[in-house]
């Protein structure tokens, strides 16, 4: 089972910016200038704050990542 929690609406911006809302900030203890690494997973999109090669990412979600 995969925990999953909605965390809000974003709106990107020209240059293709958005805001992460700071409940998922603060949630997943993302700081200010800190990296953050964007994949798309079955039409969704994933942040993460590792790096992850396609397995590991493919076994997270089917585990259901804490």
């Amino acid at each position: 089972m995969v925990d999953s929690k909605f965390i809000g609406k974003v709106k990107i911006k020209k240059q293709g910016q958005l805001t992460l809302p700071l409940e998922a900030r603060k949630d997943l203890g993302i700081s200010v200038e800190e990296e953050v690494y964007w994949y798309e997973l079955n039409g969704a999109l994933v942040v993460t704050k590792e790096l992850m090669n396609q397995k590991d990412l493919d076994s997270m979600m089917k585990k259901g990542a804490k």
